[in-house]
Protein backbone atom coordinates (compact mmCIF):
# COMPACT_ATOMS: atom_id res chain seq x y z
CA UNK A 1 0.00 0.00 0.00
CA UNK A 2 2.86 2.15 0.68
CA UNK A 3 3.94 2.09 -3.03
CA UNK A 4 0.64 3.15 -4.65
CA UNK A 5 0.92 6.02 -1.58
CA UNK A 6 4.05 7.12 -3.58
CA UNK A 7 2.57 6.35 -6.61
CA UNK A 8 -0.21 9.24 -5.56
CA UNK A 9 2.39 11.78 -4.98
CA UNK A 10 3.95 11.37 -8.36
CA UNK A 11 -0.05 10.84 -9.94
CA UNK A 12 -1.07 14.45 -7.90
CA UNK A 13 2.87 16.40 -9.09
CA UNK A 14 1.62 16.01 -12.57
CA UNK A 15 1.07 18.85 -14.91
CA UNK A 16 -2.35 19.00 -15.95
CA UNK A 17 -2.12 21.72 -18.52
CA UNK A 18 -2.51 21.41 -21.97
CA UNK A 19 1.09 23.88 -22.18
CA UNK A 20 4.09 22.17 -23.42
CA UNK A 21 6.10 24.75 -21.76
CA UNK A 22 8.80 25.00 -19.20
CA UNK A 23 8.53 22.78 -16.37
CA UNK A 24 9.60 24.14 -13.05
CA UNK A 25 12.50 21.94 -11.06
CA UNK A 26 14.85 21.89 -8.30
CA UNK A 27 18.59 22.72 -9.35
CA UNK A 28 19.66 20.96 -5.85
CA UNK A 29 18.06 18.21 -5.55
CA UNK A 30 18.08 14.94 -7.55
CA UNK A 31 14.67 14.85 -9.75
CA UNK A 32 15.30 10.96 -10.84
CA UNK A 33 12.30 8.85 -10.31
CA UNK A 34 12.39 5.23 -10.23
CA UNK A 35 10.92 3.89 -13.75
CA UNK A 36 8.49 1.68 -11.83
CA UNK A 37 6.82 4.37 -10.24
CA UNK A 38 6.68 6.22 -13.41
CA UNK A 39 5.30 3.41 -15.34
CA UNK A 40 2.52 3.09 -13.15
CA UNK A 41 1.72 6.68 -12.81
CA UNK A 42 0.87 6.48 -16.33
CA UNK A 43 -0.65 3.65 -16.18
CA UNK A 44 -3.13 5.20 -13.02
CA UNK A 45 -3.57 8.15 -14.64
CA UNK A 46 -5.38 6.31 -17.92
CA UNK A 47 -8.64 6.23 -16.07
CA UNK A 48 -7.98 6.95 -12.68
CA UNK A 49 -10.36 10.12 -11.55
CA UNK A 50 -13.52 11.30 -12.37
CA UNK A 51 -12.16 13.72 -15.18
CA UNK A 52 -11.05 10.70 -16.94
CA UNK A 53 -14.74 8.75 -16.82
CA UNK A 54 -16.01 12.39 -18.24
CA UNK A 55 -15.28 11.61 -22.17
CA UNK A 56 -16.39 8.03 -21.92
CA UNK A 57 -19.47 9.19 -19.83
CA UNK A 58 -20.77 11.93 -21.67
CA UNK A 59 -18.70 12.22 -25.20
CA UNK A 60 -18.12 8.45 -26.10
CA UNK A 61 -20.62 6.22 -25.00
CA UNK A 62 -23.54 8.50 -26.03
CA UNK A 63 -22.05 9.00 -29.73
CA UNK A 64 -22.27 5.27 -30.00
CA UNK A 65 -25.54 5.30 -28.73
CA UNK A 66 -25.50 3.48 -25.90
CA UNK A 67 -26.98 5.34 -23.17
CA UNK A 68 -28.78 8.99 -22.87
CA UNK A 69 -30.60 10.70 -20.30
CA UNK A 70 -28.05 13.01 -18.48
CA UNK A 71 -27.59 16.86 -19.40
CA UNK A 72 -23.66 16.07 -19.85
CA UNK A 73 -24.77 13.85 -22.52
CA UNK A 74 -25.58 16.62 -25.10
CA UNK A 75 -21.78 16.90 -25.90
CA UNK A 76 -22.38 13.33 -27.07
CA UNK A 77 -25.67 12.40 -27.70
CA UNK A 78 -26.71 16.22 -29.35
CA UNK A 79 -23.34 16.82 -30.62
CA UNK A 80 -23.16 20.15 -28.63
CA UNK A 81 -19.56 21.62 -28.67
CA UNK A 82 -17.96 21.30 -25.18
CA UNK A 83 -14.73 22.62 -24.59
CA UNK A 84 -14.71 21.10 -21.07
CA UNK A 85 -15.36 17.53 -21.94
CA UNK A 86 -13.75 17.61 -25.10
CA UNK A 87 -10.13 18.92 -23.81
CA UNK A 88 -10.31 16.49 -21.10
CA UNK A 89 -8.54 13.49 -23.28
CA UNK A 90 -5.84 15.88 -24.10
CA UNK A 91 -4.84 18.12 -21.00
CA UNK A 92 -4.70 14.66 -18.99
CA UNK A 93 -3.13 12.46 -21.22
CA UNK A 94 -0.68 15.52 -22.35
CA UNK A 95 -0.07 16.81 -19.15
CA UNK A 96 -0.01 13.75 -17.06
CA UNK A 97 0.16 9.95 -19.10
CA UNK A 98 2.64 11.42 -21.84
CA UNK A 99 4.56 13.33 -19.14
CA UNK A 100 5.73 10.87 -17.13
CA UNK A 101 5.96 7.56 -19.99
CA UNK A 102 8.39 10.82 -21.73
CA UNK A 103 10.51 11.54 -18.58
CA UNK A 104 10.81 7.13 -18.12
CA UNK A 105 12.35 6.97 -21.82
CA UNK A 106 14.46 9.29 -21.10
CA UNK A 107 16.01 8.96 -18.15
CA UNK A 108 16.14 4.77 -18.75
CA UNK A 109 16.68 4.41 -22.41
CA UNK A 110 20.29 3.65 -22.34
CA UNK A 111 20.26 1.59 -19.00
CA UNK A 112 20.76 -1.88 -20.09
CA UNK A 113 19.05 -2.51 -16.31
CA UNK A 114 16.03 -1.31 -17.17
CA UNK A 115 15.34 -2.06 -20.68
CA UNK A 116 11.66 -3.94 -19.45
CA UNK A 117 10.85 -0.70 -18.01
CA UNK A 118 11.52 1.09 -21.02
CA UNK A 119 9.84 -1.86 -23.25
CA UNK A 120 6.89 -1.35 -21.01
CA UNK A 121 6.68 2.39 -21.72
CA UNK A 122 6.67 2.36 -25.34
CA UNK A 123 3.39 -0.44 -25.20
CA UNK A 124 1.60 2.19 -23.11
CA UNK A 125 2.46 5.15 -24.86
CA UNK A 126 1.74 3.93 -28.32
CA UNK A 127 -1.56 2.87 -27.04
CA UNK A 128 -2.13 6.31 -25.25
CA UNK A 129 -1.12 8.11 -28.35
CA UNK A 130 -3.80 6.05 -30.09
CA UNK A 131 -6.68 7.08 -28.19
CA UNK A 132 -5.36 10.50 -28.93
CA UNK A 133 -5.30 10.43 -32.57
CA UNK A 134 -7.98 8.31 -32.83
CA UNK A 135 -10.09 10.63 -31.19
CA UNK A 136 -8.60 14.32 -32.68
CA UNK A 137 -6.51 12.93 -35.90
CA UNK A 138 -3.44 14.68 -36.22
CA UNK A 139 -1.51 15.76 -33.09
CA UNK A 140 1.49 16.01 -31.42
CA UNK A 141 3.92 12.86 -31.55
CA UNK A 142 7.33 12.91 -32.33
CA UNK A 143 8.11 16.13 -30.27
CA UNK A 144 5.47 15.92 -27.47
CA UNK A 145 6.65 15.74 -23.83
CA UNK A 146 10.24 16.99 -24.61
CA UNK A 147 10.07 20.13 -23.08
CA UNK A 148 11.88 19.77 -20.57
CA UNK A 149 14.77 17.76 -22.02
CA UNK A 150 15.03 19.02 -25.79
CA UNK A 151 13.70 22.51 -25.52
CA UNK A 152 10.83 21.77 -27.33
CA UNK A 153 7.95 23.89 -26.30
CA UNK A 154 5.71 24.13 -29.23
CA UNK A 155 5.16 20.53 -30.99
CA UNK A 156 4.56 19.79 -34.72
CA UNK A 157 1.09 18.17 -35.48
CA UNK A 158 1.86 15.06 -37.31
CA UNK A 159 -0.01 13.60 -39.35
CA UNK A 160 -1.86 10.78 -38.33
CA UNK A 161 -0.86 8.39 -41.67
CA UNK A 162 2.57 9.02 -40.18
CA UNK A 163 1.92 8.30 -36.57
CA UNK A 164 0.26 4.75 -37.36
CA UNK A 165 3.11 4.06 -39.40
CA UNK A 166 5.04 4.72 -36.40
CA UNK A 167 3.02 2.84 -33.70
CA UNK A 168 3.56 -0.53 -35.92
CA UNK A 169 7.68 0.69 -35.81
CA UNK A 170 7.82 1.25 -31.97
CA UNK A 171 5.40 -2.13 -30.88
CA UNK A 172 7.77 -4.17 -32.69
CA UNK A 173 10.82 -2.80 -31.04
CA UNK A 174 9.34 -2.55 -27.55
CA UNK A 175 8.49 -6.90 -28.17
CA UNK A 176 12.14 -7.01 -29.54
CA UNK A 177 12.98 -5.73 -26.47
CA UNK A 178 11.93 -7.21 -24.10
CA UNK A 179 14.52 -9.60 -21.96
CA UNK A 180 13.79 -12.20 -19.41
CA UNK A 181 17.52 -11.79 -18.25
CA UNK A 182 17.47 -8.49 -16.51
CA UNK A 183 15.51 -7.39 -13.68
CA UNK A 184 11.41 -7.72 -13.94
CA UNK A 185 8.96 -4.84 -13.78
CA UNK A 186 8.24 -4.19 -10.13
CA UNK A 187 4.94 -3.16 -8.72
CA UNK A 188 3.55 -3.82 -12.05
CA UNK A 189 -0.38 -2.92 -11.99
CA UNK A 190 -0.81 -3.94 -15.64
CA UNK A 191 0.89 -7.61 -15.54
CA UNK A 192 2.24 -7.89 -12.31
CA UNK A 193 6.17 -8.08 -14.19
CA UNK A 194 4.47 -11.00 -17.11
CA UNK A 195 6.62 -10.48 -19.83
CA UNK A 196 4.77 -12.90 -21.95
CA UNK A 197 1.47 -11.14 -21.28
CA UNK A 198 2.81 -7.98 -22.02
CA UNK A 199 4.22 -8.98 -25.46
CA UNK A 200 0.85 -10.85 -26.39
CA UNK A 201 -0.83 -7.16 -25.24
CA UNK A 202 1.12 -5.42 -27.65
CA UNK A 203 0.75 -7.79 -29.91
CA UNK A 204 -3.32 -7.38 -29.55
CA UNK A 205 -2.65 -3.72 -29.96
CA UNK A 206 -0.72 -4.27 -33.22
CA UNK A 207 -4.08 -6.15 -34.77
CA UNK A 208 -6.09 -3.77 -33.10
CA UNK A 209 -4.34 -0.53 -35.32
CA UNK A 210 -4.01 -2.88 -38.24
CA UNK A 211 -7.71 -3.97 -38.71
CA UNK A 212 -8.43 0.18 -38.14
CA UNK A 213 -6.35 0.58 -41.13
CA UNK A 214 -8.73 -1.79 -43.64
CA UNK A 215 -10.10 1.30 -45.69
CA UNK A 216 -7.11 3.78 -45.18
CA UNK A 217 -4.38 1.32 -46.28
CA UNK A 218 -5.42 -2.13 -46.89
CA UNK A 219 -1.79 -3.58 -47.67
CA UNK A 220 -0.51 -2.23 -44.54
CA UNK A 221 -3.42 -3.38 -42.43
CA UNK A 222 -2.80 -6.82 -43.82
CA UNK A 223 0.79 -7.00 -43.60
CA UNK A 224 0.73 -5.80 -39.85
CA UNK A 225 -2.69 -7.89 -38.83
CA UNK A 226 -1.09 -11.29 -39.92
CA UNK A 227 2.49 -10.15 -38.10
CA UNK A 228 0.45 -9.84 -34.82
CA UNK A 229 -1.40 -13.03 -34.87
CA UNK A 230 1.36 -14.69 -35.88
CA UNK A 231 3.27 -13.16 -32.84
CA UNK A 232 1.42 -14.56 -30.69
CA UNK A 233 -1.96 -12.43 -29.48
CA UNK A 234 -3.88 -12.74 -26.32
CA UNK A 235 -4.68 -16.51 -25.27
CA UNK A 236 -7.50 -16.14 -22.98
CA UNK A 237 -9.24 -13.26 -20.86
CA UNK A 238 -6.56 -13.61 -18.11
CA UNK A 239 -4.41 -11.62 -20.32
CA UNK A 240 -6.66 -8.77 -20.90
CA UNK A 241 -5.44 -5.24 -20.46
CA UNK A 242 -7.00 -4.49 -17.19
CA UNK A 243 -6.36 -1.51 -14.73
CA UNK A 244 -7.32 -2.68 -11.58
CA UNK A 245 -8.60 0.44 -8.74
CA UNK A 246 -9.50 0.48 -5.38
CA UNK A 247 -12.73 1.63 -3.81
CA UNK A 248 -12.13 5.69 -3.71
CA UNK A 249 -13.54 8.60 -4.44
CA UNK A 250 -13.49 11.60 -6.03
CA UNK A 251 -10.62 13.08 -6.50
CA UNK A 252 -8.60 10.51 -4.89
CA UNK A 253 -6.98 9.01 -8.35
CA UNK A 254 -6.89 5.40 -7.58
CA UNK A 255 -10.59 5.30 -7.46
CA UNK A 256 -12.02 4.16 -10.94
CA UNK A 257 -12.68 7.04 -13.20
CA UNK A 258 -16.01 5.96 -15.30
CA UNK A 259 -17.55 5.22 -12.40
CA UNK A 260 -16.69 8.04 -9.56
CA UNK A 261 -18.31 9.84 -13.01
CA UNK A 262 -21.33 8.15 -12.55
CA UNK A 263 -21.19 8.35 -8.77
CA UNK A 264 -21.55 12.24 -8.84
CA UNK A 265 -24.79 13.43 -8.03
CA UNK A 266 -25.86 9.53 -9.00
CA UNK A 267 -25.57 9.70 -12.38
CA UNK A 268 -26.05 6.60 -12.63
CA UNK A 269 -29.95 6.68 -12.16
CA UNK A 270 -29.90 8.50 -15.53
CA UNK A 271 -27.21 6.78 -17.79
CA UNK A 272 -29.90 4.99 -19.53
CA UNK A 273 -29.84 2.31 -22.19
CA UNK A 274 -30.66 3.57 -25.66
CA UNK A 275 -33.35 2.33 -28.08
CA UNK A 276 -30.56 1.69 -30.56
CA UNK A 277 -28.47 -0.69 -27.80
CA UNK A 278 -31.52 -1.75 -25.80
CA UNK A 279 -33.46 -3.16 -28.67
CA UNK A 280 -30.57 -4.63 -30.21
CA UNK A 281 -29.58 -6.69 -27.69
CA UNK A 282 -33.22 -7.68 -26.98
CA UNK A 283 -33.82 -8.69 -31.08
CA UNK A 284 -30.44 -11.07 -30.56
CA UNK A 285 -31.88 -12.41 -27.27
CA UNK A 286 -28.57 -11.12 -25.52
CA UNK A 287 -28.73 -12.27 -21.60
CA UNK A 288 -26.29 -9.34 -21.03
CA UNK A 289 -29.23 -6.66 -21.53
CA UNK A 290 -29.75 -7.55 -18.06
CA UNK A 291 -26.12 -7.20 -16.58
CA UNK A 292 -25.66 -3.69 -18.12
CA UNK A 293 -29.15 -2.44 -17.27
CA UNK A 294 -31.71 -2.63 -14.13
CA UNK A 295 -35.18 -3.38 -15.04
CA UNK A 296 -37.32 -0.67 -13.74
CA UNK A 297 -40.71 -1.65 -15.44
CA UNK A 298 -42.15 -4.85 -15.33
CA UNK A 299 -44.63 -3.94 -18.27
CA UNK A 300 -42.01 -2.54 -20.96
CA UNK A 301 -39.58 -4.37 -19.97
CA UNK A 302 -35.98 -3.18 -20.04
CA UNK A 303 -37.39 0.86 -21.20
CA UNK A 304 -35.16 2.65 -23.05
CA UNK A 305 -34.70 5.92 -24.01
CA UNK A 306 -34.14 7.80 -27.97
CA UNK A 307 -30.87 8.93 -28.24
CA UNK A 308 -30.84 12.76 -27.69
CA UNK A 309 -33.33 12.99 -25.08
CA UNK A 310 -33.09 13.96 -21.57
CA UNK A 311 -34.22 11.71 -18.83
CA UNK A 312 -37.19 14.36 -17.92
CA UNK A 313 -38.88 15.11 -21.60
CA UNK A 314 -41.53 13.05 -22.19
CA UNK A 315 -42.06 12.66 -18.78
CA UNK A 316 -45.97 12.04 -18.76
CA UNK A 317 -46.51 8.61 -19.88
CA UNK A 318 -45.28 5.66 -22.58
CA UNK A 319 -46.78 3.06 -24.84
CA UNK A 320 -45.52 -0.61 -23.44
CA UNK A 321 -44.68 -2.87 -25.16
CA UNK A 322 -48.46 -4.44 -24.42
CA UNK A 323 -50.13 -1.51 -25.62
CA UNK A 324 -50.85 0.43 -21.60
CA UNK A 325 -49.97 2.90 -21.21
CA UNK A 326 -46.56 3.51 -18.33
CA UNK A 327 -46.14 6.72 -16.60
CA UNK A 328 -43.24 8.54 -15.50
CA UNK A 329 -39.49 8.39 -16.78
CA UNK A 330 -38.18 6.63 -14.08
CA UNK A 331 -39.67 3.88 -15.66
CA UNK A 332 -36.15 3.57 -17.70
CA UNK A 333 -33.61 1.18 -17.36
CA UNK A 334 -30.80 2.33 -16.05
CA UNK A 335 -26.97 1.10 -15.92
CA UNK A 336 -26.21 -1.57 -13.57
CA UNK A 337 -24.38 -1.38 -10.05
CA UNK A 338 -21.25 -3.59 -11.06
CA UNK A 339 -20.34 -0.96 -13.27
CA UNK A 340 -19.82 2.22 -11.09
CA UNK A 341 -18.23 0.55 -8.25
CA UNK A 342 -15.11 2.77 -7.69
CA UNK A 343 -13.05 -0.70 -6.66
CA UNK A 344 -13.90 -1.83 -9.77
CA UNK A 345 -11.36 -2.71 -12.46
CA UNK A 346 -11.38 -0.63 -16.40
CA UNK A 347 -10.88 -2.66 -19.31
CA UNK A 348 -8.73 -1.26 -22.29
CA UNK A 349 -8.22 -4.53 -24.24
CA UNK A 350 -9.28 -7.67 -23.99
CA UNK A 351 -9.39 -10.94 -25.45
CA UNK A 352 -13.23 -10.99 -26.56
CA UNK A 353 -12.11 -7.99 -28.52
CA UNK A 354 -9.00 -9.82 -30.00
CA UNK A 355 -11.04 -12.76 -31.04
CA UNK A 356 -13.88 -10.72 -33.03
CA UNK A 357 -10.85 -9.07 -34.90
CA UNK A 358 -9.54 -12.17 -35.95
CA UNK A 359 -12.60 -13.00 -36.94
CA UNK A 360 -12.28 -10.14 -39.52
CA UNK A 361 -9.03 -10.90 -40.58
CA UNK A 362 -10.07 -14.18 -41.40
CA UNK A 363 -13.47 -12.91 -43.18
CA UNK A 364 -11.04 -10.20 -45.34
CA UNK A 365 -8.64 -13.62 -46.10
CA UNK A 366 -5.79 -11.99 -44.30
CA UNK A 367 -4.93 -14.73 -42.19
CA UNK A 368 -5.26 -18.43 -42.83
CA UNK A 369 -8.27 -19.10 -40.05
CA UNK A 370 -11.72 -20.13 -39.53
CA UNK A 371 -13.97 -16.73 -38.86
CA UNK A 372 -16.74 -18.49 -37.06
CA UNK A 373 -14.52 -20.00 -35.02
CA UNK A 374 -13.15 -16.53 -33.75
CA UNK A 375 -16.39 -15.09 -33.84
CA UNK A 376 -18.20 -17.71 -31.74
CA UNK A 377 -14.89 -17.54 -29.19
CA UNK A 378 -15.23 -13.81 -29.16
CA UNK A 379 -18.88 -13.88 -28.42
CA UNK A 380 -18.24 -16.73 -25.48
CA UNK A 381 -15.29 -14.36 -23.93
CA UNK A 382 -17.39 -11.13 -24.00
CA UNK A 383 -19.46 -12.97 -21.78
CA UNK A 384 -17.47 -13.62 -19.26
CA UNK A 385 -15.44 -10.62 -19.15
CA UNK A 386 -18.53 -9.05 -17.63
CA UNK A 387 -17.11 -11.43 -14.46
CA UNK A 388 -14.81 -8.91 -13.63
CA UNK A 389 -17.15 -6.09 -12.19
CA UNK A 390 -17.48 -6.32 -8.60
CA UNK A 391 -20.83 -7.97 -7.67
CA UNK A 392 -21.42 -8.64 -11.30
CA UNK A 393 -23.75 -11.95 -11.53
CA UNK A 394 -22.15 -14.54 -14.00
CA UNK A 395 -23.91 -15.62 -16.71
CA UNK A 396 -24.96 -19.78 -16.74
CA UNK A 397 -22.89 -22.12 -18.85
CA UNK A 398 -26.31 -22.84 -20.02
CA UNK A 399 -27.12 -19.03 -21.03
CA UNK A 400 -24.17 -18.76 -22.67
CA UNK A 401 -23.74 -21.70 -24.80
CA UNK A 402 -27.06 -21.04 -25.72
CA UNK A 403 -26.27 -18.05 -27.41
CA UNK A 404 -23.21 -18.99 -29.31
CA UNK A 405 -25.09 -21.63 -30.63
CA UNK A 406 -27.70 -19.30 -32.20
CA UNK A 407 -25.00 -16.89 -33.61
CA UNK A 408 -22.98 -18.38 -36.47
CA UNK A 409 -21.22 -15.96 -38.98
CA UNK A 410 -23.87 -14.61 -41.58
CA UNK A 411 -23.29 -13.77 -44.96
CA UNK A 412 -22.67 -10.07 -44.08
CA UNK A 413 -20.15 -11.09 -41.95
CA UNK A 414 -18.27 -7.43 -41.23
CA UNK A 415 -21.61 -6.22 -40.05
CA UNK A 416 -22.11 -8.90 -37.69
CA UNK A 417 -18.58 -8.73 -35.87
CA UNK A 418 -19.04 -4.95 -36.08
CA UNK A 419 -21.95 -5.39 -34.27
CA UNK A 420 -21.21 -7.92 -31.61
CA UNK A 421 -17.91 -5.90 -31.45
CA UNK A 422 -20.11 -2.71 -30.35
CA UNK A 423 -21.77 -4.94 -27.52
CA UNK A 424 -18.77 -6.81 -26.01
CA UNK A 425 -16.88 -3.30 -26.01
CA UNK A 426 -19.89 -1.65 -23.21
CA UNK A 427 -18.57 0.47 -21.86
CA UNK A 428 -15.72 1.09 -23.77
CA UNK A 429 -17.23 4.00 -25.80
CA UNK A 430 -13.47 5.32 -26.05
CA UNK A 431 -13.04 2.20 -28.60
CA UNK A 432 -16.18 1.79 -29.78
CA UNK A 433 -16.50 5.27 -30.85
CA UNK A 434 -13.45 4.13 -33.66
CA UNK A 435 -14.87 1.30 -34.53
CA UNK A 436 -18.18 2.46 -35.79
CA UNK A 437 -16.56 5.45 -37.84
CA UNK A 438 -14.75 2.77 -39.49
CA UNK A 439 -17.31 -0.41 -39.91
CA UNK A 440 -20.23 2.23 -40.31
CA UNK A 441 -22.11 -0.29 -37.72
CA UNK A 442 -24.13 -0.02 -35.38
CA UNK A 443 -25.83 2.33 -37.62
CA UNK A 444 -27.40 4.94 -35.98
CA UNK A 445 -30.48 6.07 -35.47
CA UNK A 446 -31.73 9.87 -35.56
CA UNK A 447 -31.37 11.87 -32.92
CA UNK A 448 -34.32 13.51 -30.67
CA UNK A 449 -33.10 16.86 -30.24
CA UNK A 450 -36.73 19.15 -29.27
CA UNK A 451 -35.10 21.76 -28.25
CA UNK A 452 -32.66 22.08 -31.47
CA UNK A 453 -29.07 22.04 -29.41
CA UNK A 454 -27.63 20.27 -31.58
CA UNK A 455 -24.61 22.06 -33.85
CA UNK A 456 -24.71 19.10 -36.71
CA UNK A 457 -28.45 19.41 -37.74
CA UNK A 458 -28.20 16.01 -35.90
CA UNK A 459 -25.26 14.67 -37.92
CA UNK A 460 -22.67 12.81 -35.80
CA UNK A 461 -19.71 14.40 -35.64
CA UNK A 462 -16.42 12.25 -37.04
CA UNK A 463 -13.92 13.20 -34.50
CA UNK A 464 -13.20 15.94 -31.30
CA UNK A 465 -12.05 19.50 -31.97
CA UNK A 466 -8.72 20.85 -30.98
CA UNK A 467 -8.89 22.45 -27.72
CA UNK A 468 -8.94 26.26 -27.67
CA UNK A 469 -5.80 26.48 -25.86
CA UNK A 470 -3.72 25.10 -28.17
CA UNK A 471 -4.72 28.31 -30.93
CA UNK A 472 -2.09 30.31 -28.23
CA UNK A 473 -0.12 27.89 -26.37
CA UNK A 474 1.24 26.46 -29.74
CA UNK A 475 -0.65 28.86 -33.08
CA UNK A 476 1.74 27.92 -35.35
CA UNK A 477 1.59 24.41 -35.44
CA UNK A 478 -1.98 24.57 -34.50
CA UNK A 479 -2.77 26.25 -37.38
CA UNK A 480 -0.62 23.99 -39.88
CA UNK A 481 -3.37 21.33 -38.54
CA UNK A 482 -6.26 23.73 -38.74
CA UNK A 483 -4.81 23.93 -42.56
CA UNK A 484 -5.06 20.32 -43.46
CA UNK A 485 -8.63 20.40 -42.01
CA UNK A 486 -9.64 22.98 -44.75
CA UNK A 487 -9.32 25.83 -42.23
CA UNK A 488 -11.75 25.55 -39.34
CA UNK A 489 -11.44 23.58 -36.53
CA UNK A 490 -14.23 21.57 -37.74
CA UNK A 491 -15.01 17.81 -35.94
CA UNK A 492 -17.38 17.10 -38.90
CA UNK A 493 -14.21 16.44 -41.08
CA UNK A 494 -13.19 12.48 -40.85
CA UNK A 495 -9.72 11.77 -39.60
CA UNK A 496 -7.16 9.71 -41.84
CA UNK A 497 -8.00 6.80 -41.62
CA UNK A 498 -11.88 6.86 -41.80
CA UNK A 499 -12.25 6.33 -45.34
Amino acid sequence: MKFYHYCLIIILSSSCTTNFGVINTDPVNDTTIAAGEQLTAAAYLLDGGREMGYPNLYLFQPMVQYVSGTYGMRAGGKYVRDEFYNGLMWSNYYGKCIKQLADLLKQHQDDSTQVNYVAAARILKVYIFSLLTDAYGDIPYSQAGLAYYDKIYTPVYDKQEDIYKDFFVELEAAIQQFDDRKPVILNDIVYNGNLTKWKRMARSLQLRLAIRLSAADPSLAQIQAAAAFAGGVMQSNNDNFVMIHEDYSYPDLRGNGYAQALQEEAAYKYTIGTTTFVNYLKAENDPRLGLFFVNTDSITNYLPIQSGLYWWEYWSDFVGENGEIVGQANKYCHINAPFYQQGGSWLHLGYAEVELLLAEAAVRGWIGEDANTHYQSGLRAAMHQLEMYPGMTPLSGAAIDSFVGTHTLPSNAIAAISMQKWVALFPNGYEAFANQRRTGYPELNPIVDIDGESETGGHEPKRLFYPATEATSNPVHYQEAIDRLGGSNDWMIPVWWNK
